[in-house]
């Protein structure tokens, strides 16, 4: 009876370790998909299959949120910053999101001043600051080239970035040992085979 209590108790502890080093570390968020997103924004036409009819959302008012990524571009009292609001938004593979398709996003034209509280901006090794933009949506932009960008006159932080966390998953693990143990037996096999093939004499040495 002890013998099985110990032996449940391991289960129950193991169990745990395990769950714990599947977990993310921290909690995630959630949040409101955008109404427009970036992908109607680029998609929706005034006439549906007529480009020269210009798209829905050209010179309307909107409001935008996204993962801050790359960098800021200062120009000035403005800046250049990326907003992706795709399904990586919050948290990337490596973090365990679910394979959502592509990135996806706006270009933003801010005052530079507002982009001081953007701490974080995403890449292989940070998830960016979420943040929320109001401003006027332009689908060929006179003011640059002709490029499709919001111009925001306003800018609000509502998540911090932080590190990309990578946890190390049991299956991972029990796949590599697997994996490796595997190619070890092929490597014996194969270095077995030859030996005989060597005993027989049918190849040289």
């Amino acid at each position: 009876m002890m013998t099985r209590t110990r032996t449940l108790t391991v289960l129950v502890v193991s169990g745990a370790m395990l769950a714990a080093l599947a977990a993310p570390a921290f909690a995630l968020a959630t949040y409101p998909p955008n109404k427009p997103d970036s992908t109607e924004l680029i998609n929706h036409q005034n006439v549906l299959g007529d480009v020269t009819k210009g798209l829905f959302w050209n010179g309307k008012a909107i409001t935008f949120h996204g993962e801050a990524i790359g960098e800021v571009m200062v120009r000035g009292d403005y800046a250049w910053i990326h907003l992706n609001d795709d399904a990586y938004m919050v948290e990337n593979i490596e973090e365990g999101a679910k394979l959502g398709g592509y990135n996806s996003g706006m270009a933003v034209w801010v005052p530079s001043a507002l982009t001081k509280q953007i701490d974080t901006y995403g890449d292989y090794q940070h998830e960016g600051s979420i943040v929320s933009i109001a401003g006027v949506f332009n689908g060929a932009c006179k003011q640059h080239g002709g490029d499709m960008d919001i111009h925001a006159t306003s800018l609000r932080v509502l998540a911090a970035g932080h590190v990309v966390v990578d946890p190390v998953r049991p299956w991972k693990v029990v796949l590599a040992v697997v994996l490796a143990s595997i190619a070890g037996l092929l490597f014996w096999f194969e270095r077995k085979y030859r030996y005989l093939l060597r005993q027989s004499g049918r190849v040289g040495t």
